[in-house]
């Protein structure tokens, strides 16, 4: 409750858009009272049916590496050393709903992925049309992404998780039972849905969990089962006052 979490997306926070290159800004952050930093996704971007120029960070081409655009895996490790250094703590985005669509996991595991009703690979969220979700009823990708999950683990103190409520909450649980074994003071963010998009989701049989449960797994949440209430609050739609 009483920490600060800055938000860093490399590739927009400096010039260079790399990880070198954000060091020399680390001192500036943590003067701003800050305690941890969460890095937007840092792996490699897919090509395929890629958004824009560059893609979304959100369509990831390999779990296991870092983007070449922002530099090395030893330089962020660097990186991560050196937030250290200034008794900051880092976490980094995990994106464990889909993969781009020319992704490592999709070519060596192809029975990882949802396949639609035309027995296609494809995703339950038309919006997000340069991805594929994963299939979390194969329990061989459970130990893919939590093995995934543990080499982090050595290397950052956390994860902001991106749409966790779409990832089976048994699934996150065992994530977490793991990878205490490699850091136990691990800090598990979840991002979960809005009540709204939650409740088109479940009508269309997409598994959402409710904020509720997942903090079963989850040490903080962004509350989004309460968001839309909070909204009309703040724009005078919703008079909580007679409210305890």
């Amino acid at each position: 409750e009483n920490q600060i979490i800055y938000s860093i997306y490399v590739r927009n926070h400096t010039k260079e858009g790399t990880f070198q290159s954000i060091e020399k800004d680390l001192d500036r952050i943590r003067s701003l009272g800050v305690d941890i930093l969460w890095f937007l996704p840092i792996h490699p971007i897919g090509n395929k049916g890629k958004k824009g120029s560059l893609g979304c960070p959100y369509s990831i081409q390999d779990y296991r590496k870092v983007n070449p655009d922002y530099g090395t895996l030893e330089e962020f490790k660097h990186l991560v050393n050196e937030i250290h250094k200034r008794n900051m703590k880092c976490i980094i985005d995990v994106v464990y709903n889909h993969t781009s669509r020319d992704s490592k996991l999709l070519k060596e595991h192809p029975d990882y992925f949802y396949k639609n009703e035309k027995n296609e690979f494809g995703n339950k969220i038309d919006d997000w049309s340069d991805v594929y979700d994963l299939d979390y009823n194969n329990k061989d990708l459970w130990d893919y992404q939590i093995e995934t999950l543990k080499q982090w683990a050595g290397i950052v103190d956390g994860f902001r998780c991106d749409v966790a409520s779409f990832v089976p909450l048994a699934f996150w649980k065992e994530a977490v039972k793991q990878v205490k074994t490699i850091n136990p003071d691990c800090i598990w963010l979840a991002e979960s849905v809005h009540a709204g998009f939650g409740q088109e989701a479940r009508k269309k049989g997409i598994y959402s969990e409710y904020d509720v449960n997942l903090f079963e797994a989850f040490d903080i949440e962004y509350e989004y089962d309460i968001r839309e209430t909070f909204e009309m609050v703040l724009e005078g739609k919703w008079d909580c006052t007679n409210y305890a």
